[in-house]
């Protein structure tokens, strides 16, 4: 077994595909590498654990940090180091959106919120003039840890806030930032008005209502005929329409 594969083994990583791209990574470093790595004087087997950090990033699977650094042999300032430097060194992008985090982290559920929240957050701060990349994990991944605490879906915070790899007080200020912005969305929806759709008994007391004028203007132009009958035929008329109207319904 190849020490990449021990490592990742150490790591919880044994699939081939991002093995595979970890040997890659490890390759290009080397050839591209102009003693920036080296100047940090690490341990021989960080860099390949920072590779299969990455290489699983991008696959879209996940090593613990706290693993990582513990089998890289070195600390989490200098493995954090060593990690920036080979993202730059490979110029990897590790941009993903809030449906790929949802998806990654089983809190689909939360989607279409946490997208609403980062759209008004990054709102904001157009208007306060600020010039930030709204795309990187860290508004994508706080956004969808704001929806997640509105919604009550459950989430694996310790984990994506380490996806985003800033510090805990930072990523903390965003999201309670943002779950600001989650209560007056959902404060916003409670007090839309609903429209409730005109049924069919809806029509037929409309009906009813206009009935006892028409009787009226009937009873006035005709005196001959007897109030009591009248009555009377209404009353079963009534019953009748309304008797057709509840079959009618009932059958729809």
């Amino acid at each position: 077994m190849t020490e990449l594969s021990q490592l990742g083994t150490k790591l919880g990583i044994t699939s081939p595909r991002v093995l595979r791209k970890a040997k890659e990574f490890s390759q290009l470093v080397d050839i591209r590498s102009s003693g920036s790595l080296s100047a940090l004087k690490l341990p021989g087997s960080c860099k390949t654990v920072a590779c299969i950090d990455l290489a699983a990033s991008v696959c879209s699977s996940h090593v613990d940090k706290n693993a990582a650094v513990k089998v890289s042999g070195t600390t989490k300032k200098l493995y954090t180091m060593c990690l920036k430097t080979i993202e730059s060194i490979l110029d990897i992008q590790q941009i993903q959106t809030v449906r790929e985090l949802a998806v990654q982290f089983g809190c689909t559920g939360a989607v279409t919120l946490a997208q609403q929240i980062l759209k008004r957050y990054e709102d904001s701060q157009k208007v306060d003039g600020d010039d930030m990349d709204f795309s990187t994990s860290l508004f994508q991944g706080a956004a969808l840890c704001a929806a997640c605490k509105k919604l009550k879906i459950k989430l694996e915070r310790g984990k994506l806030k380490e996806m985003c790899a800033v510090k805990k007080t930072c990523f903390e200020q965003l999201v309670t930032d943002m779950e600001k912005l989650a209560d007056s969305i959902e404060g916003e929806r409670k007090v839309l008005p609903t429209k409730r759709s005109k049924t069919l008994m809806d029509d037929i007391e409309g009906k009813m209502q206009e009935i006892p004028e028409k009787q009226q203007r009937k009873t006035q132009d005709d005196d001959n005929v007897d109030e009591d009958d009248e009555q009377v035929d209404y009353e079963e008329w009534k019953r009748k329409i309304l008797e057709n109207a509840a079959r009618a319904q009932s059958n729809s």
